[in-house]
């Protein structure tokens, strides 16, 4: 923790020691406060308690996501930087450190990010819910995929983001053609029923969150199948595959987070030589930005500092450390 009255404010959630009672979470003030421990980091104090338990020591640090990281207080800068359009070496050649160290705090902040959601994911939406899918690749062109995503047409909340893998299509010349089977003969085909799958799948979560609310989706064949495959208690609109996707149009918070996409990951720009190399890579950096996008960034930059889940509510955005910490 970077900032002395983070320290001050935060309350011990469990003994750090594995053999402890109060390792696994107690409701009773099982810590006093120790003073202070002198760093040659910021913020070059930090605040150190002690377990009445097993009398162990410990201090703010150990809960914070830099805790035993040789280069320190760098978390918040590399999602900043990553999430505004720097590829992986460019982060490492600003801060001066390994490229392997930014991916390894980016795979931690996403797991970490997946913790921080499921204890801060409404209980209940409010709202109608536009779906629709992110066609990207990853290792090569040779491997597309889909993302399947659903948002908010009001808050603009990102509710989903899951992974259909889909099987190379289109035009290729004569030697692409012969590579991709190749690949086929060698590995397979993909499953011919993945974004059908992976529609029911997001479709049965919001359908028990959002009851009576309006799914929208295009004209995809596979939303409109998997809608049918279950009594789902949303409605369903279909929208015109082809309509311009303005502010009018009930699929335009979807088409604006892909737009997006494009815009702030290096690795989503057209012929970019920063794709990602791996699913597990794009779905983490998909999860910080969802991350991102719902609590830390307003919704609109220019008129209100509010997030995409705190619009009707009076709480501003969320900093860095709120989150990792």
């Amino acid at each position: 923790m970077t900032n002395l009255n983070d320290q001050l404010e935060l309350i011990p959630p469990y003994c750090p020691n594995l053999r402890c009672l109060f390792h696994f979470g107690t409701d009773e003030n099982f810590y006093v406060k120790n003073g202070f421990a002198i760093t040659n980091k910021a913020p070059f104090r930090n605040q150190r308690f002690k377990c009445t338990g097993c009398k162990i020591q410990f201090s703010s640090n150990t809960f914070g996501v830099d805790f035993r990281k040789r280069a320190a207080n760098l978390t918040e800068k590399i999602l900043h930087y990553s999430l505004n359009g720097m590829s992986n070496n460019s982060i490492a050649r600003l801060l001066k450190v390994a490229e392997g160290t930014i991916r390894d705090r980016l795979k931690n902040m996403a797991r970490q990010s997946v913790l921080f959601e499921k204890a801060n994911y409404p209980s209940k939406i409010g709202e109608d819910i536009a779906y629709d899918g992110f066609e990207t690749f990853t290792g090569s062109q040779f491997s597309p995929c889909y993302v399947n995503t659903a948002v908010g047409s009001h808050s603009m909340f990102i509710y989903h983001n899951t992974f259909s893998p889909l099987n190379r299509k289109g035009r290729m010349t004569f030697d692409q053609k012969i590579k991709n089977q190749e690949l086929i003969k060698k590995y397979g085909l993909y499953p011919q029923s993945s974004v059908y799958e992976e529609t029911i799948y997001v479709m049965r979560n919001l359908s028990n969150l959002a009851a009576g609310r309006t799914l929208y989706t295009d004209e995809h064949k596979s939303y409109i199948r998997a809608y049918k495959s279950f009594d789902c208690s949303m409605g369903l609109e279909t929208i015109n595959s082809k309509a311009r996707r303005d502010s009018s149009n009930p699929l335009f918070p979807i088409n604006r987070l892909h737009n997006l996409y494009r815009h702030f990951f290096s690795s989503q720009q057209r012929e970019s030589i920063s794709f990602q190399k791996h699913e597990a890579a794009l779905m983490e950096k998909l999860q910080l930005m969802k991350i991102y996008r719902n609590f830390m960034n307003p919704k609109f930059v220019k008129k209100i500092n509010m997030t995409h889940i705190r619009t009707n509510g009076p709480p501003p955005c969320m900093s860095g450390s709120q989150i990792k910490s």
